[in-house]
């Protein structure tokens, strides 16, 4: 509050304004005669002090924690506690207050205009499947190729920023292919390493003689009406490639010129790059 003050030039009126927009979500909104108080409390040198349910007085830890999250959104109540000596109860209690919640980031490929058109027509198409067959999904083994990249783990629930709206964050993933993973009725078929980096003839060498090992499990009867998934990569564009398809699986596979058209960059349509690889 004392900063809004500041920032106000002093005016008590333009700071409980200001005060009004910046934190609509706030219950009661401070009245000019407020600021005036806290900064009168400042000259005197002491600081506005609160009481806690239990009657207890206790600093007014406020202005502190909220300039500490305007500066830096991506912040933590622990980072807080050690910048300032504020203890983390008394931030979280704060930053919760004042109406802020912890959004955390997604990464996301980058779609363009021509995408949505696509995407719209591809679940329209699987809604018809499911009601033509309820079990329709359980019988689609998905798969999806990622990267397990030299700077570490990416922990995206450490990747967060306070707002009072969530602001959408996201992360764009620029990785390169080297493993294949598959989610088949719920259960997870590998994950599977790819030595070399994926062209069109080591893709299809894995369709013919890696992918089989991995399914070897699967029971006949389930094989046989099982949809085979992939995206558009040019990997899995290749000739060759969608012939073994076409061959393997009649009018059972999703991609690129298969059965159903797979929509171009829509990783988050596919469960196991929001369930598995998403999140490894």
């Amino acid at each position: 509050m004392h900063l809004i003050y500041g920032e106000c030039r002093c005016n008590a009126s333009a700071a409980a304004r200001l005060y009004r927009e910046r934190y609509p979500n706030v219950q009661r909104h401070p009245d000019y005669r407020v600021f005036q108080n806290v900064h009168a409390s400042y000259l005197e040198g002491r600081l506005p002090s609160v009481r806690t349910s239990g009657g207890r007085p206790q600093r007014d830890y406020d202005d502190i924690v909220l300039n500490e999250i305007q500066n830096d959104p991506s912040t933590s109540v622990r980072a807080i506690e050690i910048a300032t000596g504020v203890p983390k109860s008394n931030a979280h209690r704060i930053i919760k207050q004042y109406g802020f919640h912890p959004y955390h980031v997604q990464r996301v490929q980058s779609l363009l205009p021509r995408d949505y058109a696509p995407r719209i027509d591809f679940c329209r198409t699987m809604l018809a499947k499911i009601r033509e067959d309820p079990e329709f999904l359980n019988k689609i083994l998905w798969t999806d190729e990622s990267t397990f990249k030299r700077d570490g783990y990416l922990n995206l629930h450490n990747l967060h920023e306070w707002h009072v709206e969530n602001p959408h964050l996201m992360r764009e993933d620029r990785s390169k292919v080297n493993m294949w993973t598959g989610i088949l009725n719920g259960r997870i078929i590998g994950p599977f390493e790819l030595t070399q980096n994926l062209d069109g003839a080591t893709y299809l060498h894995f369709l013919q003689n890696d992918l089989p090992n991995l399914l070897e499990d699967v029971p006949l009867s389930i094989y046989r009406e099982m949809w085979f998934q992939q995206d558009g990569c040019p990997a899995h564009y290749a000739r060759a490639v969608r012939d073994y398809l076409n061959e393997e699986y009649p009018d059972r596979w999703i991609g690129r010129s298969g059965s159903i058209f797979w929509p171009p960059r829509s990783p988050d349509l596919n469960p196991v790059d929001f369930f598995f690889t998403g999140d490894a």
